[in-house]
């Protein structure tokens, strides 16, 4: 932006405003890299953007940036509608832009005029993005914020594109504080110290036998809380075979379930009979009888609120640590440390220490 000298003089622009457009010009363009290597180029100051995930809403709650935020999925304006409890309560009065995966809203997208859009590394597919967003100037960043080894990065580089480089650096400190220590201690075990184990994923169909291998955000979960996959070599999320699971025998079994009509952030504690159902059901099947896990009683069912925003790592991985690596996570609560969360990064009204069911048993 060029200012005429003029202008200054004849007080049309103040000094503050004119320090602003040096900065401007001084600091931009900035460039990172999203989660899929794409090199993403900012030019001036993101004031608008469009937000796909819960994972990056939380992350823009986090950075003190939901005042840029014009619109987001439904997941966030609809949350009560959609198994978040009040979680979200804060997103009611956005543009609701659909579904990334199933149904985005391209037109209220696009009316919403945001400078940046942000997404899941795969939805929407890159030949619906080049189609309804062709004849706009809409940046669009794929970021794989549910990925533990990549989330710390993420945080960085939103960081320095919104001007919050010193909220990032809190939250990263809170982490590895929180939750790092234990998952630096994991990440020294051996292959033989790290139980085998099945994961069992159910994400709303219904179906049975369903697996995330390499590659799945589930699966890096599970190995960063100190387990071995039994299906590792696998790619995403496929279903095998039930006497393949009998054979390489494991010693845990991890079942995730989405409960769409049950959302588990607003129970009371006691209210566990649809997970013990869950659970049972696979105490239950014949051809694994013969495995350690169904055996020992070794079956974990984890929901929907423990794999999406910081409830992924604060809960998710910590109860799948208490878990699989007892000893290591002995003295770590996924319920206090995903209240500290909540209180100190998200402004969430929320309580999670004397309400929500989101594993069972409780480790």
């Amino acid at each position: 932006m060029k200012v005429a000298e003029t202008d200054f003089k004849d007080g049309r622009i103040s000094s503050e405003e004119l320090e602003k457009i040096r900065l401007i010009h001084e600091s931009y363009p900035r460039n990172i890299d999203d989660s899929t290597g794409n090199e993403i180029t900012i030019y001036k100051p993101i004031e608008r953007i469009a937000v796909l995930t819960t994972e990056d809403y939380e992350i823009l709650r986090t950075l003190n940036s939901t005042d840029k935020i014009v619109a987001a999925s439904k997941y966030v304006v609809q949350s009560t509608e959609q198994g978040c409890g009040e979680l979200y309560a804060d997103g009611a009065g956005f543009v609701n832009i659909g579904s990334p995966v199933s149904s985005v809203d391209w037109e209220a997208l696009i009316k919403s005029s945001p400078d940046l859009v942000i997404t899941y590394m795969s939805s929407p597919k890159q030949e619906d993005l080049d189609q309804n967003l062709k004849d706009t100037n809409i940046t669009v960043m794929r970021l794989d914020s549910g990925n533990i080894s990549q989330y710390a990065d993420i945080i960085d580089k939103m960081g320095y594109l919104l001007d919050r480089n010193d909220e990032a650096k809190k939250y990263n400190r809170f982490f590895e504080e929180k939750l790092g220590k234990y998952l630096n201690a994991v990440s020294g075990l051996s292959t033989s110290e790290r139980p085998m184990v099945y994961l069992e994923a159910d994400f709303g169909g219904g179906q049975t036998y369903y697996t995330c291998g390499s590659g799945h955000a589930h699966n890096a979960l599970l190995v960063a809380a100190g387990g071995n996959n039994i299906f590792s070599e696998l790619q995403g999320f496929k279903q095998v075979d039930p006497e393949s699971v009998a054979v390489k025998n494991p010693e845990i079994i991890l079942r995730y379930k989405y409960l769409k009509d049950s959302p588990g952030i607003d129970k009371d504690l006691s209210d566990t009979a649809a997970l013990e159902a869950l659970t049972d059901d696979m105490l239950g099947r014949t051809e694994l009888n013969r495995t350690p896990a169904v055996k020992n009683k070794k079956v974990y069912l984890f929901t929907w609120d423990c794999t999406k925003g910081g409830g992924r790592f604060y809960l998710g991985m910590g109860y799948l640590g208490k878990w699989l690596q007892p000893e290591i996570f002995q003295d770590y609560s996924p319920r206090e440390a995903y209240q500290e969360y909540l209180k100190e990064f998200q402004n969430a009204d929320v309580d999670v220490v004397n309400k929500g069911v989101f594993v069972y048993p409780e480790a």
